[in-house]
C-alpha cells in the first residue's frame, strides 16, 4: 500500500475519532438543510433546522461536516453554516429574556416591596390606634376604679351612719322609756303626795274641831 494512502486513511481515522466526540452549532442563519451527500443536488434528510440548533459530529471533510440531528437525522453540512459555540443571535435572544426575566422579577419585587410598605404602614397605623385606645380604655378603667373606691368609701360611711342611726334610735327608745318609768312614777308620787295631803286635811278637819272642843270644856271645867 503506498504511503500516500496509508498517511491519508491515518489522517481520516483521526479526524473521524475527533469529530465523534464534538458537537456543532447551526449558525447565525435562519434554516438549514441537511443533505445525503456534500453536493447540494443531493436529497435533502432534514430541512429546516433553526440557528442554534446543536448537530452532533459524525464525520469531516474539506469543507462539509456529517452530523446528526436532534430527531436523529444524519447527513452532511457545509462548516460555513456550522459553528463551533452557540450562535450570537440566539445568545443575544437568550439574554434578552433573562434580561427581560429579570426585568419582570424586579418590577414583581418592587411591587411586592410597594405593597410590604404599604402593609406595614397600615399596620403601624393600626399600632397607634390600638395604642391610642387602650390609653383611653386605661384611663376609663382608672376612672370607673376611683368611682368604685368612692362608691365603697360611701356605702362604709352610710353602713356606719346607719349603724350609728339604729345606735341613737335603740338610745331614743330607751330614754323614752326610762322617762316614761319616770313619768309614771311622778305621778305615783303626785297622787301619793295628793292622798296624804287629802288624808292630812281630813284628819286636821276632824281633829281640829275636837280640839277647840277640849279648849272649850277645860275653860268650864275650871
Amino acid at each position: 500500500m503506498p504511503i500516500k494512502h496509508v498517511t491519508s486513511l491515518l489522517a481520516g481515522v483521526i479526524l473521524s475519532a475527533t469529530a465523534h466526540s464534538a458537537t456543532v452549532y447551526v449558525s447565525d442563519i435562519q434554516f438549514v438543510a441537511i443533505r445525503e451527500g456534500q453536493s447540494n443536488n443531493t436529497r435533502a434528510v432534514e430541512r429546516g433546522l433553526k440557528s442554534g440548533t446543536p448537530l452532533e459530529v459524525l464525520e469531516r471533510s474539506d469543507s462539509h461536516t456529517k452530523v446528526r440531528t436532534p430527531d436523529g437525522n444524519e447527513g452532511w453540512v457545509a462548516d460555513y453554516f456550522l459553528s463551533e459555540t452557540a450562535v450570537t443571535r440566539d445568545q443575544v435572544v437568550t439574554l434578552q429574556a433573562q434580561l427581560a426575566n429579570a426585568t419582570e422579577s424586579k418590577i414583581n419585587a418592587q411591587n411586592e416591596l410597594n405593597d410590604s410598605q404599604s402593609k406595614v404602614q397600615e399596620l403601624m397605623q393600626t399600632i397607634s390606634t390600638l395604642e391610642d385606645d387602650n390609653a383611653s380604655l386605661q384611663e376609663r378603667l382608672d376612672e370607673s376604679k376611683a368611682i368604685t373606691e368612692k362608691a365603697q368609701t360611701i356605702v362604709s360611711q352610710n353602713d356606719n351612719i346607719a349603724y350609728q342611726l339604729e345606735s341613737l334610735k335603740t338610745q331614743t327608745q330607751v330614754a323614752q322609756d326610762t322617762m316614761l318609768a319616770l313619768q309614771k312614777s311622778t305621778d305615783q308620787k303626785w297622787f301619793m303626795l295628793g292622798a296624804a295631803t287629802l288624808f292630812g286635811g281630813f284628819l286636821i278637819g276632824i281633829l281640829l274641831p275636837l280640839t277647840r272642843r277640849k279648849k272649850v270644856n277645860n275653860s268650864s271645867w275650871g
